[in-house]
């Protein structure tokens, strides 16, 4: 029998590399944050090796611990960074706390609680200031991230939250909209002046687990257990309703209809769908 492999020595191992969540780059794209069960492991990408382990203190504030006698905390359900080339990660937790890292120091910089379940959806504002977070209690809560604090909390959703997007603000109002998708196969958007669904989109047959705003915020996709994607045309000259509505968009294949970000709402209407 060959014997060359006892040459080789055991030298480490990595551990958990990634434990779930989606991973994402820091803002430099050097670096890779994926979630090793209650920690986040950040990787640098072009040597291949782990640079740094965030590990949560056992204190409800801020503050990272590396010791082995900190009491046990929940495992990270998801994570995103701030926009622009801000070095903050949020990461949200199975025991519904969001915790935001500063990567320049790897420290984190404070610990917000308002959830009562796991959190499973994350998305910062396009400047940054803000934080939407998504739960399975269905609620979404706002947070200031300056003001590290909470601003108010939206409830309509029926079953987890399963994704966020924000609509930026056209100059009529302070904080723009949010775009909220959930399991019970509901699309909401949400004025964040007056804190209320604006609008309600009812077309997909299945569970919504995943929305996304393009760079030029024209175009709004969702995607459902339903097989379908479906595109809404974000327009920003459409005449809009500040009354909530619901609505059931009929597959297209042009691109009529829109999402209006004029007055205080958000009117939608299917702009095409393609099945996976």
């Amino acid at each position: 029998m060959v014997k060359a492999y006892l040459r080789y020595e055991f030298s480490g191992a990595f551990g958990v590399i990634n434990s779930g969540p989606a991973p994402c780059y820091d803002a430099s794209g050097k670096l890779l944050v994926t979630a090793a069960l209650e920690n986040l492991a950040v990787w640098n990408v072009k040597q291949g090796s782990l640079a740094a382990t965030l590990v949560p203190g056992p204190s409800t504030s801020g503050g990272a611990s590396t010791s082995s006698s900190h009491a046990a905390a929940a495992e990270v359900t998801c994570i995103t960074r701030a926009p622009g080339n801000s070095p903050l990660i949020a990461a949200g937790y199975a025991d519904g706390s969001v915790r935001i890292w500063d990567l320049s120091s790897n420290d984190c910089v404070v610990t917000l609680k308002g959830h009562k379940a796991g959190v499973t959806a994350l998305r910062f504002s396009p400047s940054g200031a803000q934080l939407a977070s998504g739960s399975k209690d269905t609620d979404i809560i706002l947070w200031d991230v300056v003001g590290e604090t909470g601003l108010f909390r939206l409830r309509g959703h029926k079953d987890q939250v399963t994704d966020l997007a924000f609509v930026s603000s056209d100059g009529s109002s302070s904080y723009g909209w949010l775009v909220s998708s959930s399991k019970d196969a509901l699309v909401k958007a949400w004025d964040l002046d007056t804190q209320h669904c604006c609008q309600t989109l009812t077309g997909h047959k299945g569970e919504v687990w995943a929305l996304d705003v393009d760079p030029s915020e024209s175009r709004l996709v969702t995607g459902s257990t339903d097989h379908e994607l479906r595109v809404y045309a974000i327009d920003a000259a459409a005449a809009s309703t500040s009354a909530p509505s619901t609505s059931t968009p009929q597959p297209s294949s042009g691109t009529q209809g829109g999402v209006s970000k004029t007055g205080n709402g958000l009117a939608a209407q299917a702009s095409g769908r393609a099945p996976l």
